[in-house]
């Protein structure tokens, strides 16, 4: 417990000093036996030294070193140090005092708006709005009424469906999503802000989903959350860009949303395994028989002839089953003969898109604000 007060005297307030007589040595010695630590001690001369010591042991040092000795401080550091400094000079604790308190003063009002997630909706009438609820730069800001003013934009802007507004510092941030769907009233005249949302359906909230299994090989996002990355092996119906996007609290306001949905959409491209099983006959007419549709006007099928077979096979399957954009990365073949058929295994390695859309069933909790 001594050292560690020992410590803190020290590092609170410290003084270099310089030590010039005969033989420092002796001196220094004597401050050791004493219990004075002296850090960074650095022996100029036989007859000079420098180091580090406690404030607090100035006063027995020099009592060890009496007349023979002189001891100069020549520097200070520390909070305590900078105290006593700051004692002798009224003028500047009056001026750091002032400065703080036009601090304190300035962070009580609003000094920069900014908004994003805007997209048909011009800013200027986002600004506007804001104005028009309290919200501008320089006023006062425990005078605005929030919740007011996100009332007034779901008022002006019915296409908006989520708002969050909240204030870091002297900014306050607006950030909005806008549905899809929207026009302009033509009822509210062309120089109007106002904005209703068309009769179409409204934009739904969604996540993508793979609708096979394969191996991602590249996403790209352009909106929600990524739940894979690239080398992953998802399986069908896995959410491959999850819609709803968390979010974190800026204000200490009760009930703040910890989430809010959005349509998500982008690019997964994978790599899907297909094995599939194909038949074909083992044997065909041969056109050098008899005619008479007998045994011996049957041949069987040459391995030409029986890979020739199931590509047109394979090339109808593809066809039917796999979509336009997908690419046969990889083929392989495997022949079997069992009595009259010939049995074909194929697998193949395609490259395709595997993303489709899953609905959000949005309930009334944190899915607006």
């Amino acid at each position: 417990m001594r050292e560690q007060s020992a410590a803190w005297s020290f590092y609170s307030h410290r003084l270099c000093v310089r030590i010039e007589g005969f033989r420092a040595d002796r001196l220094l010695n004597r401050a050791c036996e004493a219990g004075i630590k002296i850090h960074d001690l650095k022996i100029l001369s036989d007859t000079e030294a420098e180091g580090w010591i406690a404030a607090a042991d100035l006063k027995k040092l020099r009592t060890i070193g009496k007349s023979a000795y002189r001891i100069t401080v020549i520097s200070g550091k520390g909070p305590r140090h900078r105290a006593v400094q700051l004692a002798g000079k009224p003028v500047t604790v009056v001026g750091i005092l002032a400065a703080c308190m036009i601090v304190a003063v300035q962070s009580l009002f609003v000094a920069s708006i900014r908004i994003d997630g805007y997209q048909a909706i011009p800013e200027d009438s986002l600004r506007l709005c804001l104005e028009q609820s309290g919200i501008y730069e320089g006023v006062y800001r425990p005078s605005i009424d929030w919740e007011q003013a996100r009332e007034n934009l779901r008022t002006t802007f019915p296409q908006i469906t989520w708002i969050q507004l909240a204030y870091d510092g002297r900014t306050v941030l607006l950030n909005v999503a806008e549905s899809s769907r929207r026009i302009l009233s033509q009822e509210a005249g062309p120089d109007s802000n106002l904005f209703i949302p068309s009769g179409e359906q409204e934009q739904i909230y969604c996540d993508i989903v793979a609708d096979c299994s394969g191996y991602v090989e590249k996403i790209s996002i352009l909106w929600g959350v990524p739940q894979v990355e690239a080398g992953d092996y998802v399986e069908e119906g896995a959410v491959l860009i999850s819609g709803t996007v968390p979010m974190e609290p800026t204000t200490f306001e009760e009930d703040w949303p910890v989430e809010y949905y959005v349509r998500a959409q982008g690019e997964i491209t994978a790599l899907v395994p297909y094995r599939i099983t194909f038949n074909q006959e083992r044997y065909i007419q041969d056109t050098a028989g008899t005619g008479e549709n007998t045994l011996a006007d049957y041949r069987e099928k040459t391995e030409e002839e029986a890979l020739a077979t199931v590509k047109q096979q394979i090339r109808l399957w593809i066809k039917e089953n796999l979509p336009e954009n997908a690419e046969i990365v990889n083929e392989s073949l495997n022949f079997s003969r069992k009595n009259n058929i010939i049995e074909s295994g194929v697998t193949l390695e395609v490259r395709r898109q595997i993303g489709i859309e899953k609905e959000i069933v949005v309930g009334q909790k944190n899915s607006d604000n």
